[in-house]
């Protein structure tokens, strides 16, 4: 059986902070170019453009996405288990890169607005 094509991005989607709930849609993780961090890709459950967001490494409580301080040398890489789990638990935004009409120009992405949560991202790239 194979999948239903996915919808074409609406561009046409006016801006609108939007929480869409949890994604069904699948999206997945791979490591950033250089590997300081961890890069999640998916469809926009509102939009349906392509969204790339890179979550960077970092001491948690400190203002940084991530799982570790292993840049200080003092913690290892964190494992890619870990990165899904706590993957699960961020507030994911549209960053499709589409001035969606609307956009407030002090808007911190570019993108439609809608936030969301994931399920397990799985390893590889978004086909």
């Amino acid at each position: 059986m194979t999948e239903p094509p996915a919808p074409a991005h609406d561009f046409a989607l006016a801006y609108a902070e939007e929480d869409m709930g949890p994604s069904a849609a699948p999206f997945v993780r791979t490591p950033s170019a250089d590997g300081q961090g961890v890069v999640v890709e998916g469809l926009c459950p509102r939009c349906h453009g392509r969204t790339s967001t890179e979550y960077r490494y970092g001491a948690p409580g400190t203002g940084t996405k991530g799982v570790r301080a292993w840049l200080t040398g003092r913690h290892p890489a964190p494992a890619e288990d870990a990165d899904a789990d706590l993957l699960t638990r961020e507030l994911h935004f549209c960053e499709c890169g589409h001035p969606h009409t609307n956009l407030p120009q002090d808007a911190p992405f570019t993108g439609c607005g809608a936030s969301w949560r994931i399920g397990t991202p799985t390893a590889g790239r978004v086909s």
